[in-house]
């Protein structure tokens, strides 16, 4: 069972450097909640958008 979206988030949130945290609520929600509804970890969520960022 999928725990709750905001959960979802804090623990992605937690995988983040600090720079990167605003990103979760503001350019790339749609994108977290997707990867939620699909069953994706919170860590590799969070390497997905350090990659990205950092390239």
């Amino acid at each position: 069972m999928l725990k709750p979206f905001s959960r979802y988030l804090t623990a992605v949130e937690e995988h983040l450097p600090s720079e990167h945290r605003p990103l979760l609520r503001n350019g790339i929600y749609l994108a977290i909640l997707d990867w939620y509804t699909d069953g994706t970890e919170p860590i590799e969520a969070a390497a997905r958008i350090r990659h990205a960022v950092t390239g």
